[in-house]
């Protein structure tokens, strides 16, 4: 049992966050419950304890605060959570927690909010290299780069943009990391030969800034996981909350057409002019906001075949996934696939694809951008028509016209028509 919880803590700091995903999916509801019953907490009030409770938890293994898994997860965070919502319910401070040191935590933040505002595809590739631990192969199989070396060069890019922010907001050691970077990178990815490692080495013992610019490094490697690590468990976390929120709204919508059905045949019996009343009530026509018109034009996607999956079972779970709805899930098992099982065009129109559907336009566009520029391939009309859907939703609406044109002028664009008639609208001028 011993090695199986400090399994869970080793799985955790090297980028597995599914138990506390997983968990937050089996207790989120029974927890706002016991909040309710408890201490009188709205539900929306509870998740948010929940999840910051959770996000507490990451903090504590990944800065050794907690340096065995709990015997018992549910009771270490209901206990957590319950002085939490004690000290809320009798409006008195919390008790302190053990922090991490001022300086260091300064630092932590700071790293995280630079992260952030990295462009996306800088951050993907940071997040895949640090916290994923992938190498250059399989960064550029997930990613869609063209091979390893490309990889390389991608993430030592967004490295040096890391760097170069986080200096220019003062983060201590990062002036004397930029200007050794690419030779401290290279030794810290092993891709020096024996010669080259051994000169660094050597140059290592008698320059004293190389040796801060390397200890500079270790530091900012190990925040730039624990920041990735954090930011990618919030998302999915809140990507849980709105798909629940999304099945409840579905659910109240059934139940009030149902209604809607019981009232008209009441309407009915009650004679003709309650059935005109019925009538104007039902069938009056509702407008949508600007915002969501591009949802009229959002063309379904059967995914591939089980003959195109034929052969291959990550791929044909992960479409089975998609059918059913289960984006998040159908994305997670995509992104196991080997570099080699799918081609290109098709895994990153299948990624943008399933952003898309979990309402992240602003992540599905740089997939829909690739594929639409892609040569030679029958997805890159459809991926075009869908880069205009994910600027619409977004309302960048300018850019949105200029997609769905270049759909709407391509012959063999199996939306074309759609794309037409979503520029007639008058939600795109």
């Amino acid at each position: 049992m011993s090695d199986f919880l400090s399994a869970q803590l080793a799985r955790l700091r090297t980028g597995t966050l599914t138990p506390l995903t997983d968990f937050y999916g089996q207790q989120r509801d029974v927890f706002a419950r016991w909040a309710r019953r408890q201490f009188g907490t709205p539900a929306d009030q509870a998740h948010a304890v929940l999840r910051e409770r959770l996000l507490s938890f990451y903090d504590e293994v990944n800065d050794g605060r907690l340096t065995r898994w709990p015997a018992d997860l549910r009771a270490h965070l209901y206990g957590a959570a319950r002085q939490v919502l004690t000290a809320r319910a009798t409006n008195t401070a919390l008790a302190e927690e053990t922090p991490l040191p001022t300086a260091e935590a300064e630092r932590r933040q700071l790293v995280l909010r630079t992260l952030l505002q990295l462009p996306t595809d800088s951050q993907l590739v940071l997040h895949q290299f640090y916290f994923r631990g992938s190498n250059f192969e399989t960064l550029a199989g997930k990613l869609g780069y063209a091979n390893a070396g490309v990889a390389r060069r991608q993430k030592s890019e967004a490295l040096r943009k890391l760097f170069e922010a986080l200096n220019r907001a003062g983060a201590g050691g990062t002036t004397e990391l930029l200007a050794h970077l690419p030779a401290v990178e290279r030794s810290s990815d092993g891709v020096l030969d024996a010669a080259e490692q051994d000169e660094f080495d050597a140059q290592l013992l008698v320059d004293g800034e190389l040796r801060q610019a390397c200890l500079a490094y270790e530091q900012y490697a190990a925040d730039l996981r624990w920041a990735a690590g954090r930011e990618n468990l919030r998302l999915r976390l809140e990507s849980l909350d709105r798909r629940v929120a999304q099945r409840t709204a579905a659910q109240q919508r059934i139940r009030q057409r149902q209604q809607r059905q019981r009232l008209r045949l009441g309407l009915i019996g009650a004679g003709v002019l309650a059935l005109l009343i019925a009538a104007v009530v039902l069938f009056w026509p509702r407008h949508e906001s600007a915002a969501r018109a591009w949802q009229d034009y959002d063309a379904p996607d059967p995914g591939l075949t089980t003959a195109q999956t034929d052969g291959r079972p990550l791929l044909a779970q992960s479409m089975q996934l998609y059918r059913q709805g289960s984006y998040p899930a159908a994305l997670h098992m995509l992104r196991r696939l080997p570099a080699t099982a799918v081609g290109q065009d098709t895994f990153l129109y299948y990624n943008g694809l399933m952003l898309l559907r979990q309402d992240q336009p602003d992540q599905a566009e740089s997939y829909f951008q690739r594929v639409s520029r892609l040569p030679n391939t029958a997805l890159a009309g459809r991926a075009q028509y869908y880069l205009g859907l994910s600027y619409w939703q977004q309302q960048k609406l300018p850019q949105a016209r200029a997609a769905l044109e270049r759909a709407a002028q391509d012959p063999g664009n199996p939306h074309r028509d759609k794309a037409r008639q979503a520029l007639l609208d008058g939600s795109l001028r």
